[in-house]
Order: structure tokens, then sequence, then C-alpha cells
């Protein structure tokens, strides 16, 4: 049986903002979290603002983080910032990877369904018509799954982050010939961060139907070198001619701390 929770969004002045969290059964018994259950709808009401929008993310991390499931019933939320509902996106992106945390958004208005289409977070977190119906579909996978991982400059993290991405590409159904393609990327990738750079990494993959991105981004900011093979004699240079290789499409980012390299594999599903 699912368990309900209200959480009212309340301004406090300049003394900041607070979530206030009340949970709300059926039967009006005081509900115990730690008996973890399987969905938590969540009946959001007051404003989302700038103001509300942090504490909301931090507090849906927590149920998400405990229940797993988690259904959030918008329709007596009050939206007076656009840009707040990212609040959402925000919150499944650090809760953890799909599918050990699901969030889905149940019963907005026209004009907050329509927000959360062009600000692309219905991405990440599908909408649905009303509770009931999020809740039955609470297990698909979303448009855009993803995970990210940092890492040390450590001998050990090539290893450790190919074993993330191999980890997450069975979770979410990559086919094998673009999981290799992404342990390799991801292999020479951070390999470069930590032998070359001398730099910690950051590791993402996001997977959309028939694609998976992976990026990694570096603290180093001497430019990346041609993707060329090296003489056959070299032991070493061959890294981002593999990447090259495996990939549909790669490139770089500049940052003023670093850069980001990126690569993009097809996959069939």
């Amino acid at each position: 049986m699912d368990t309900r929770i209200r959480l009212a969004l309340d301004t406090t002045g300049d003394a900041g903002t607070r979530v206030r969290g009340e949970a709300a059964p059926d039967d009006g018994a005081a509900v115990d979290e730690a008996e973890a259950p399987h969905v938590v709808v969540v009946a959001l009401t007051g404003p989302l603002s700038q103001v509300t929008a942090r504490p909301l993310a931090e507090r849906l991390v927590e149920l998400l983080r405990r229940h797993g499931g988690v259904v959030v019933d918008v329709s007596g939320m009050k939206l007076t910032h656009s840009g707040a509902v990212h609040a959402f996106a925000e919150a499944a992106a650090l809760a953890g990877e799909w599918p050990d945390v699901r969030l889905a958004l149940a019963a907005p208005d026209a004009t907050t369904a329509a927000l959360l289409v062009s600000s692309r977070v219905a991405q990440r977190v599908p909408v649905h018509p009303d509770t009931a119906t999020a809740v039955a579909h609470l297990d698909e996978r979303p448009e855009l799954v993803r995970g990210w991982w940092r890492f040390t400059v450590d001998p050990q993290a090539p290893g450790a982050a190919r074993g993330h991405v191999r980890r997450v590409c069975h979770r979410w159904a990559v086919d094998e010939e673009a999981r290799e393609a992404a342990e390799i990327v991801v292999t020479e990738l951070v390999t470069n961060a930590v032998e070359h750079a001398a730099s910690a990494s950051v590791v993402e993959v996001e997977r959309r139907e028939h694609s998976l991105r992976l990026t990694v981004r570096d603290f180093d900011l001497a430019p990346v070198p041609e993707a060329h093979l090296p003489e056959p004699t070299s032991p070493r240079g061959r890294g981002l001619a593999m990447v090259a290789a495996v990939s549909r499409a790669w490139g770089v980012e500049s940052h003023r701390d670093g850069k980001t390299v990126w690569s993009e594999m097809t996959t069939t599903a």
C-alpha cells in the first residue's frame, strides 16, 4: 500500500525557507518512514519559488534514498518562478541511479506541465496526469537516466570507472557493443586524467533511447593533443585514437579550470 506524505513549502521571510513534512495516511495514524515502503506519494502545497526549490530538492533526495520510489503530486503547488522546476531534476540526479531511485510527478496544471517539458525536466522525471498513473508507471525507465562518479588521482581510478560504467550499462539494458565501447572510452580518458593530467576527474554517463553519452571532466589546463596513432614503437599515446575509433562522435569542451572530453555511442534500443 502506498504511503502518503504532505510537504508544505513555507517562506519564512529573512530567516529563510523550510520544507515541512507531515505524514498523512488515510487512517490518520503516524507514519514510520524507517519502514521504507516501496512507494511514497508526496503531496506538495504552497509556493515553489527560487527560495523553496533547494530545500524541496534536499527533502526529495532524502525520501528517494530512503524509499526508492517517490511520486510527487504537484496539484496543490503554486509555481512562482519558472526555474524552480529544476529542483525535481536536481533531486533525481543527486539521489542516485535509476532504477535504485525512481521519481515521477503527477497532476500538474497545464502551465506547469508545459514548463516541465520545455525545460527538459520531464526527460529526467516523468510527468503523469494523476498519481495512480504515476505509481503504475514508476518502474519504467525515464527518457534520460544518468550516473556520475568522482575519482582522485589514483592508479586504480580507471578500473573503478570502468566497473561503474559496466554496471550501469547492464542495468540500463545497453547492448554489448555500445557497452564495450563505453568501457574503452572511460578507461582511456580516466587514465589520461590520472597519468598525464595528474588530475582528479568526474565521470558522467547518460542513457537515452538509441544513445549513450559519456563525459570525463578533469582539472588540467593543458590542451588535449590530436587524436592520432603514435609510432608503432611508442608505448603510449593511443588513448584518444581509441576514443575516436569507437565513438559515433566525440569532442572537447574547455573550461577555465580544465576540460571535458565527451563521447557518444549508438545503442540498439
